[in-house]
């Protein structure tokens, strides 16, 4: 497993120009370039060749685009930036693309909960999008990842599990949040709730991102918020145990902290976590080997 989070070079100058702080904080994955869509074919493989020679994994694309949209026009483009991004990943090697389900709210905001959302009308609508996105591209590297949110059917491990089954294509993964997945009837058992999710979804996952999360109780309804590793109630302790298992090389990102001294909390904790159960971030050049142990033999 990598380790990432603020890091997002722009250019292959800045990429080599980040050297120094991945290695400061023991990380070894990039997110692609916010404008990768705008990258030539050429430009694209020159990123990704530099970024192997310098022992980095690009690690997630990320196109920020509301996929529910009611305006046609509107989502026949974004399917289509999908597709760009994708095969721009593809180039580059980066692992893929990130999205959520999407929201029809006429905000046109992707993460707005809406009573669709959890139907099965949705369920099949965001299937069709889906597989329009990836219709006809050969990608063997790069995926579409699909990051469940608690706004949409797409959070609860067995939902998830059925809506990749009835994909049955390898060119789409999970990106797994398991943050993002966490409702009232699991606050207190993320322990048992880790392990069901990555023994249902774990040949799925092609990347992860690490929050935490603690119950305000001085606010009057019901109001969770995200914290620092170690602040909240996740058992981080499992969770890498189980991200470890993993096959492959996964790519993990740290995410919405707005001080770089925030993400070094949770990279120093995470080290040290991964460290307590006899396990390792990959550092920069360092090559991924097999899985220390099966998924199974590490429930406990």
């Amino acid at each position: 497993m990598r380790l990432g989070g603020f890091v997002r070079p722009e250019s292959v100058a800045e990429l080599e120009a980040s050297v120094g702080i991945l290695d400061t904080y023991g990380l070894s994955a990039v997110v692609a370039p916010r404008r990768i869509n705008e990258l030539t074919d050429d430009e694209a493989v020159v990123y990704g060749e530099r970024a192997r020679e310098l022992g980095v994994v690009v690690g997630e694309a990320i196109p920020t685009v509301n996929l529910l949209t009611r305006d046609r026009d509107a989502l026949a483009q974004r399917i289509d930036y999908c597709r760009t991004m994708l095969r721009k990943s593809e180039l580059m090697g980066c692992h893929g693309v990130v999205i959520l389900v999407g929201s029809p709210d006429p905000s046109d905001v992707h993460h707005v909960p809406h009573p669709y959302l959890f139907t099965d009308e949705c369920r099949a609508e965001f299937r069709e999008v889906v597989l329009r996105i990836v219709d006809g591209l050969e990608l063997e590297h790069a995926r579409l990842l699909i990051e469940p949110w608690n706004h949409s059917f797409f959070y609860r491990p067995r939902p998830i599990l059925e809506f990749m089954e009835s994909l049955g294509d390898p060119r789409v993964a999970v990106h797994l949040d398991q943050m993002n997945m966490i409702d009232q009837d699991h606050l207190f058992r993320t322990t048992e709730y880790i392990n069901e999710t990555f023994d249902l979804l774990g040949p799925y996952v092609g990347g992860v991102h690490f929050k935490d999360l603690a119950w305000d109780w001085k606010h009057m309804f019901l109001k969770l918020d995200e914290v620092l590793i170690g602040d909240g109630l996740i058992d981080y302790d499992t969770y890498l145990r189980r991200v470890a298992a993993l096959e492959g090389d996964v790519a993990c990102f740290c995410e919405h902290l707005h001080a770089e001294g925030d993400y070094a909390i949770n990279f120093a904790r995470l080290h040290k976590i991964a460290a307590d159960n006899g396990l390792a971030f990959l550092r920069r050049g360092e090559v991924a080997a097999a899985p220390p142990a099966s998924a199974a033999s590490l429930t406990a």
